[in-house]
């Protein structure tokens, strides 16, 4: 007698290409824990969508200095404000920050998970000499 099964497959979700639709800023604060200072411009905050169903927040904007961009990470304890190893984001970094092929200055980043709760928080900066910092940051909860 032969046996002949099917196996059913879940698929997993794949995190979206784009930020899917734009979102409060308070909803990536409460988040991330850290604050998007009132000195930002051109501030966007986009839902990623539910990733297993828990929340992504994507959030662009510049900064006026570097001592801005450290203070942001400072402001939620997202770790320290570093430069890039070597140099150069890896190419998983650019798409999780939504930068895609945007050319970055001295890239400098911090991130960390948030004390007690299941949050993974990500910044990515770049810091043209005399210009604003553009900063992208990445806060997620997952199901550790």
């Amino acid at each position: 007698m032969l046996l002949v099964g099917c196996f059913r497959t879940e698929e997993v979700p794949e995190p979206p290409d784009e930020p899917t639709a734009e979102a409060d800023p308070s909803h990536f604060e409460e988040l991330s824990g850290a604050e998007i200072p009132d000195s930002a411009e051109s501030v966007e905050v986009f839902s990623v969508g539910d990733v297993d169903l828990l929340p992504t927040y994507a959030a662009t904007f510049t900064l006026s200095s570097e001592e801005e961009a450290a203070a942001f990470c400072r402001s939620g304890d997202i770790g320290n404000y570093r430069v890039v190893s070597g140099g150069e984001l890896l190419e998983e970094q650019r798409e999780r920050h939504f930068i895609g092929e945007r050319e970055l200055v001295e890239p400098r980043r911090c991130s960390s998970a948030k004390q007690g709760e299941n949050v993974d928080r990500s910044v990515v900066f770049s810091a043209p000499e005399g210009e604003r910092v553009s900063v992208w940051a990445v806060t997620e909860e997952v199901g550790w």
